[in-house]
């Protein structure tokens, strides 16, 4: 949800900056997504892989990412995201200093991804890698996704998510019988409503490389925006991308996903000023529903595992924040996993998402691709929090973040000529069409 705006100083002109190697972007990219599945792997069949091992592989990622993004750091760049830092880590000692809370730095992380891979896509700079790094990671996801969902014993035996997140402390030992050494919610069982999306897949979610299925779900409307942005720019289908888009919202039976990918295309289909106003209107009429509805929707609904009960829920947890709470100085005695938007207000303070949502808004690019997907990200983000904290993981925050840095530094592609007409067009009556036919007689 957060960017980084270039301030414009005037300079001389610089040389162009040396091309990034298309392997580059894909190797780190595609690690950022998948390193977690490698960690899995290591954890279940040596073990020992905790927290520290994924807060390391996070740090060297992003500091890879920021340093072969650093030729794109100009001064008023950088000025900006260490404002924003500064201001993260006065928040991280306040709560230490009056509160007595360890130094917090998941933030800061949370800040970072998005900043680093959006820098990083500015500086690869070519429509035609982006579009081939998503056929690729579409085709990775979509194959380990289908192995997993084929053959789930012999997946788990390989990767036995459960372990690997209790491991870490994300799930207990009690919660894994339920998801069959998959993640948590891996299953859907018809006591929890059972699967939405084609019922007879069964009640298996699939997770694919990302390991939980809300991250493969949200994976799926990314490859989703991107087909549909490019799809109208180039007017040529994208359906190879759409089709992975949809055979992954429907694996990880992702409702949200289905639904938003309804709204994502009302929005395309907006003049972009309009598409950007609704977009950026989001959060507003988010958080306002979220303090009205949950009071009207439990007289009526009863409370469950569906994407109301989520919006009830979450709900609740931004009412239960206080004053401290919502500037981000003091944490609360509970953890709002479904609720991005007081996840939010905890780790950034509202004054800091505040800013952080009018930055987003101020980066501009050369053309109708970039101001599209732009209003695509920010609705993907406004309506997601209401739900989820699942855009800040950079399983798929870096895929998104590098396709939105590179149509922020290309050009739309040129309109289609139309085809050359076999003979010239005349109005009856001209005097082209008065004209004596030639003849081959001579």
């Amino acid at each position: 949800m957060s960017l980084v705006a270039a301030v414009r100083r005037p300079q001389a002109a610089a040389a162009p900056l040396p091309p990034l190697s298309p392997w580059t972007s894909f190797a780190v990219v595609l690690g950022a997504m998948t390193f977690n599945m490698a960690l899995c792997f290591v954890n279940t069949k040596v073990g020992g892989v905790g927290n520290g091992a994924i807060i390391g592989c996070e740090i060297v990622v992003i500091g890879t990412v920021l340093l072969l993004s650093y030729p794109v750091i100009d001064y008023g760049r950088f000025l900006v995201v260490a404002t924003a830092l500064i201001y993260l880590m006065a928040l991280a000692a306040y709560r230490t200093a009056f509160h007595g809370e360890g130094i917090q730095i998941k933030p800061v992380r949370d800040l970072l991804i998005p900043i680093a891979f959006f820098f990083f896509g500015m500086r690869a700079a070519d429509i035609r890698l982006a579009d081939r790094l998503v056929q690729v990671a579409a085709g990775i996801v979509v194959a380990v996704g289908l192995i997993e969902y084929a053959f789930p014993d012999r997946f788990t035996d390989l990767f036995n998510i459960a372990r690997f997140y209790i491991d870490r402390g994300s799930m207990t030992s009690g919660q894994s019988p339920l998801s069959s050494n998959l993640f948590i919610s891996g299953i859907r069982p018809d006591v929890l409503g059972g699967r939405n999306l084609l019922p007879f897949l069964g009640d298996h979610r699939v997770s694919s490389v990302f390991l939980e299925p809300i991250s493969a779900g949200n994976f799926g409307i990314i490859l989703f925006l991107w087909a549909l942005m490019r799809t109208i720019a180039t007017r040529r289908p994208f359906w190879g991308t759409f089709a992975a888009a949809a055979t992954m919202i429907v694996l990880s039976d992702s409702r949200f996903g289905a639904m938003f990918c309804i709204v994502a295309t009302g929005v395309a289909l907006l003049p972009v000023s309009l598409g950007a106003a609704v977009a950026a209107l989001i959060p507003a009429v988010a958080l306002a529903a979220l303090f009205v509805l949950p009071g009207e929707f439990e007289k009526l609904h009863v409370i469950g595992n569906g994407f109301t009960s989520r919006l009830i829920l979450s709900g609740h947890f931004i009412a239960a924040l206080d004053l401290q709470n919502w500037f981000g100085i003091g944490t609360p005695d509970f953890q709002p996993f479904d609720s991005g938007y007081a996840y939010s207000f905890i780790g950034f303070g509202v004054v800091g998402v505040a800013a952080l949502w009018a930055v987003f808004w101020t980066i501009d690019g050369p053309g109708w691709q970039f101001r599209s997907f732009r209003n695509l990200v920010g609705a993907y983000y406004g309506v997601l929090l209401c739900v989820s904290n699942s855009p800040y993981t950079i399983k798929t925050a870096s895929l998104l973040w590098f396709l939105l840095g590179v149509v922020s530094r290309v050009r739309d592609p040129a309109p289609a000529l139309p085809r050359r007409q076999p003979y010239p067009r005349t109005v009856p009556g001209s005097r082209a069409a008065r004209r004596p036919l030639p003849s081959s007689a001579r």
